[in-house]
């Protein structure tokens, strides 16, 4: 039973330092009210719509609404419009309560920050540290919100020191470099006068003021200051530090959080502590660099470059492209979990369809969108795994008790638009997120699940190639020229020696009638039951071959006993039974036969022979044709096919008959006709069929899957399951689930 609630985020870049200040936030505060967050992050975030950027995007299909109690969107980090209207229009269409984070434009209701005590707190260090009195304010476009606030705070500050603060003092910008390098034009120029100070309203527009300033000889901060917003950039990033204002993220995150609860469960809950720092000093005012800011970053600058040495002398990519196996490639993988620096838990969950179709001709029948109904969890533990789960779930720890909340990042795992699957790790209580090493990481990662793809690719088209000189690349038998090559060889032996000469056909029945009613593929798998039974039959001194469609042969030569030819087409037809008997499928597998095994006389001749066994073959395909064409068989077809897609209906023999206006053992004779089993054994199959399907692929107790597949005693479902199966259900689904 769920015991916590599950909140999910969306949020691209979760790397970068602004982004990681409202993670924080949100993971602080949901650790206080015990909530479980789900954090889906693109890694990549193009403004343009591209199939690497589709890719990233099909992250949040893989979100189970049913599953999370609310979202937390911020919406303002995505940086492409289509992105945005993707993920409004996928959002919109749940019926969860979702809160963008800093963003009033969506449809949604949106918590946002306060920018403008923050950009007035600035302006004031400006005044008051630094006594200056002529500043401007540069800030972003005048139709966006965040620019108008931030604009409106620095003139409130100036108010209320008693300075004017007319409109020629807010300069709009673009939040960008152009608008910072224009501006910076214009007062070394002269074309606008050089005030004491310029309060930027992000660092971005900061830097390149300072740049172009310094460029075109400006000293900062003697004749100017520029300070800015944000705090997004660390001290090394500039020509001159900057002075910033650290803005409020962590609340915000932690504010959202706390909001999206209230909405929830009604409850009025506590803020966790929020920010100690308000205002990070460098060179571009008096103040100078802030000491100990410096060495803060020195210190995780430290760490942060001694695991990217790690990872660069690690040779990961490389080394990620040295297995031709999936095992082999995440055994590698395991070495390198180390390099995600403060990870206590790591996942990856691949498609079951992560290779794509697999066939050798269809080398672009992969998935692009979406994922499949069930995902295969590779990694988990710290171990390799094949263990299946629901996608439905996203990820089975998330349902295993636990006594902590946890917090959880999603990533996609792709390449280019190739879907692969989901990367998840967890960073355990710890308030943080992972570092931009991990994108690196990551990346190595799905190479070598790429080489391995191609490795196995590369495998069936070698394969196929040699096999298509001779062989029959469907059922691995000699093709027709095969055929032609042995026939000939056995039938000079056979003459010469003076042993008997076998030449047999058989015909796979009514294929093109399986192609047409269940499609290919159910074609291609009758062919292949026949081809195992053939192959099964024969011994070492005959040949088998597929000479087109369902048409095979078999060729050998020895002292064969008088019924040899018999004996081994009754073989053949045995085998045939026993399948049909344990297949569950909703057809019957036969085959039609003609056959010569005798001595040769000096002057027969092979086409002669042949046509002795083939003309035995259109005759006995008539008599299955007749059969086929027998009352009632087309009706017969139908009925099963609705028996085995509905197969929990009551299938009442007596209520069948009266349908069908037959009496109950005419019924039933025609019934065994036309499928090889009884009415009643069929339905039974059909409904061991589905318990079979979901005691694999589900976690239904088997008391619900009796019910679903129309058994109404548990007990009478377990004796029948074990009487088809030979083995009990119990012990079915641990070797399915552990397969």
């Amino acid at each position: 039973m769920k015991n916590r609630l599950i909140f999910g985020a969306i949020i691209a870049e979760a790397e970068h330092i602004i982004q990681k200040r409202i993670i924080k936030g949100m993971i602080a505060q949901a650790q206080a009210l015990n909530i479980d967050l789900c954090i889906f992050s693109m890694t990549s975030n193009d403004i343009h719509d591209t199939p690497h950027q589709n890719a990233e995007l099909n992250l949040y299909r893989y979100m189970n609404f049913n599953l999370l109690d609310g979202i937390l969107y911020a919406r303002a980090t995505i940086a492409g419009d289509h992105a945005k209207r993707r993920i409004d229009e996928l959002l919109l269409a749940q019926k969860k309560p979702v809160l963008a984070i800093d963003d009033n434009t969506s449809p949604f209701s949106s918590y946002m920050i306060d920018d403008k005590t923050g950009i007035a707190e600035l302006t004031a260090h400006c005044i008051e540290a630094h006594g200056q009195t002529d500043l401007i304010c540069l800030t972003g476009f005048q139709d966006n919100y965040h620019a108008r606030q931030r604009a409106e705070g620095f003139c409130e500050a100036m108010r209320a020191h008693g300075l004017p603060c007319g409109p020629e003092r807010v300069v709009y910008g673009d939040f960008w470099e152009d608008s910072a390098r224009a501006l910076g034009k214009e007062l070394a120029n002269g074309t606008r006068p050089l005030p004491q100070g310029v309060v930027c309203t992000n660092d971005c527009m900061a830097k390149f003021l300072c740049e172009e300033l310094t460029e075109r000889g400006i000293s900062i901060p003697e004749q100017i200051t520029v300070v800015g917003y944000d705090a997004s950039l660390i001290n090394e990033q500039n020509i001159i530090s900057v002075t910033s204002y650290v803005r409020k993220n962590f609340t915000l995150g932690a504010s959202a959080v706390l909001q999206l609860h209230q909405k929830l469960t009604g409850k009025i809950s506590k803020l966790v502590a929020t920010e100690k720092i308000t205002m990070i000093t460098g060179r571009s005012c008096a103040c100078g660099d802030d000491e100990g800011y410096l060495r803060h970053v020195l210190r995780e600058k430290e760490e942060t470059e001694s695991y990217n040495m790690l990872f660069r002398c690690s040779n990961m990519i490389t080394n990620m492209t040295h297995h031709e196996t999936l095992d082999g490639c995440m055994e590698e993988l395991l070495r390198y979990l180390f390099l995600l620096r403060g990870h206590k838990e790591y996942y990856l969950c691949l498609n079951e369809d992560w290779e794509g179709d697999g066939a050798v001709g269809r080398q672009d029948d992969y998935r692009r969108e979406g994922f499949p109904e069930h995902m295969i969890l590779k990694i988990g533990g710290y171990r390799v795994l094949s263990k299946p789960f629901q996608a439905s779930k996203m990820l089975p720890t998330l349902h295993e008790p636990r006594e902590e909340s946890g917090t959880y990042f999603f990533s996609p795992l792709h390449h280019n638009d190739r879907l692969f699957g989901i990367s998840v790790v967890s960073l355990g209580d710890a308030t943080d997120c992972y570092d931009p090493l991990y994108l690196s990481w990551k990346t190595a990662v799905e190479i070598g699940l790429e080489y391995v793809r191609m490795q196995n690719y590369l495998k069936r088209f070698n394969n196929r190639i040699y096999l298509s000189e001779i062989r029959d690349s469907l059922t691995g038998l000699f093709n027709a020229e095969g055929h032609e090559k042995f026939s000939k060889e056995c039938f000079a032996a056979a003459k010469q020696e003076q042993r008997r000469f076998l030449i047999l056909y058989a015909q796979c029945d009514g294929v093109r009638q399986l192609n047409e009613t269940y499609g290919h593929t159910e074609g291609d798998s009758a062919i292949t039951v026949l081809a195992n039974a053939i192959n099964n039959c024969c011994s070492t001194n005959e040949r088998c071959a597929r000479i087109r469609d369902g048409l095979f042969s078999i060729i050998g030569y020895r002292d064969y006993a008088i019924e040899a030819d018999a004996m081994l087409i009754q073989s053949i037809r045995n085998s045939l039974e026993q399948y049909n008997h344990t297949s569950l499928k909703p057809y019957k597998v036969t085959a039609s036969f003609g056959v010569f095994c005798d001595y040769l006389k000096p002057d027969d001749t092979l086409e002669q022979i042949s046509d002795i066994a083939k003309k035995q073959l259109q005759e006995n395909k008539k008599r299955f044709d007749v059969e086929r064409g027998a009352p009632y068989y087309r009706e017969f077809v139908d009925l099963r096919e609705r028996i085995y897609s509905n197969p929990s209906e009551d299938w009442n023999i007596d209520m069948m008959c009266q349908s069908m206006i037959l009496s109950r053992g005419y019924f039933q004779k025609l019934y065994s006709r036309c499928f090889g089993i009884s009415f009643t054994q069929d339905v039974i199959n059909s409904r061991i069929s589905l318990s079979k399907r979901l005691l694999a692929s589900t976690d239904m107790s088997i008391a619900d899957i009796s019910e679903r597949c129309g058994y109404a005693n548990y007990v009478h479902f377990m004796h029948q399951f074990k009487k088809v199966v030979g083995m009990t259900a119990t012990d079915y689904r641990k070797k399915a689930q552990a397969e």
